[in-house]
């Protein structure tokens, strides 16, 4: 979309801008984290000045240089198991009959499944000491919820290689769905890193898990996903009922499940009244018969057997009356047989009848 700006709103590159040289780039894991860190830096910078777009680009960059989803033998992953995010270590790689490569994995909690590629949603760094890829991926999807709010653009959205048919969620659903993914990757690397590093680092690394925590609470909030997002908000303030940022979510929480609930009750509301209305006026009986005349022919029949089985009377009266009715159609076909008779008879001479 394109839109008018004053000058003065306008504002210079930023140095790093100006001059991105990468072409000295190596496989050394000291220099890809550095280059992963610098990336990071330029990312948080452009986050500041609210420019969500290019500080996304910036993101993926620095976490390009230190994931994959390669997966060797001995190494971690995180994989998608049963809709979560979980830790996993690769045991065995081989190949099906389609040459697709088939990993042996051990979860944490020791329980052992076969994964294919489609599976792997992040290999761990392993010489991650300052924690680079949860704070990336915090920052990421940080980004992905601010632009979800700033990009208006009507429509679907795709990803690469994916049929727009098939989309079926709007674009701001998107960011907001891959805001969920990457907060959830980051609060596994955290729960991962807890287990293998030293005590020193558990303090800052809950710090991280719950700032990812209070991120996903908002992404599932702004998703309409009301019991997902008080759950997060709720386990945030079960650790720190101190944390502002965690009350002012819940409060919002609270806020919008009241006003859904009004709405859901207003509108049963006009329902019922409407139906009240429909059923005793005679413009209602109109509209009634007119909404008769648009079902089927098999939909009345099967209208019809209902209200004459509602208007039914109890067992009792119900046998009375139809005992009744029986008797009362022989009763007139015997006297229309007396009278058919009389009329057309007749009699031999010398006969009365």
């Amino acid at each position: 979309n394109e839109c008018e700006a004053a000058v003065s709103d306008l504002k210079p590159l930023l140095a790093f801008e100006q001059d991105d040289d990468t072409t000295n780039i190596t496989d050394n894991a000291q220099d890809m984290g550095s280059l992963a860190n610098s990336y990071k830096g330029y990312g948080d910078q452009l986050l500041r000045l609210h420019d969500y777009t290019c500080a996304i680009s910036y993101y993926e960059a620095a976490l390009h240089f230190v994931s994959s989803k390669v997966a060797v033998i001995g190494g971690t992953l995180v994989v998608k198991k049963k809709g979560h995010s979980v830790i996993a270590e690769v045991d065995c790689v081989e190949n099906d009959e389609k040459n697709n490569p088939q990993y042996d994995v051990t979860f944490l909690s020791g329980e052992e499944a076969t994964i294919s590629q489609k599976e792997i949603l992040l290999a761990v760094w392993a010489k991650d000491v300052t924690f680079l890829q949860p704070r990336i991926l915090l920052n990421l999807s940080r980004c992905l919820l601010k632009l979800a709010n700033v990009d208006t653009t009507r429509g679907n959205a795709s990803c690469v290689g994916e049929n727009m048919s098939s989309a079926k969620n709007s674009r701001q659903e998107r960011y907001r769905l891959a805001a969920v993914r990457g907060v959830s990757i980051a609060m596994s690397l955290c729960e991962y890193h807890i287990l293998e590093s030293s005590d020193d680092s558990a303090e800052e690394l809950d710090s991280l898990a719950e700032k990812a925590r209070i991120v996903r609470s908002r992404a599932f909030l702004d998703l309409k996903k009301i019991p997902n997002a008080t759950v997060d908000a709720k386990k945030v303030l079960a650790k720190k009922p101190e944390n502002r940022e965690a009350q002012a979510l819940l409060a919002d929480i609270r806020a919008m499940d009241a006003y859904n609930k009004s709405v859901d009750k207003r509108l049963s509301k006009e329902v019922c009244r409407w139906v009240q209305t429909a059923t005793n006026s005679t413009k209602g009986t109109e509209a009634m018969d007119k909404t008769d005349e648009s079902v089927s022919e098999d939909q009345s029949d099967e209208a019809g057997r209902n209200v004459i089985e509602d208007a039914e009377p109890s067992y009792p009266k119900l046998f009375t009356w139809r005992l009744a009715r029986k008797i009362s159609v022989e009763l007139c076909a015997v006297f229309a047989f007396v009278v058919a008779m009389w009329v057309i008879y007749d009699p031999p001479e010398g006969q009365e009848l």
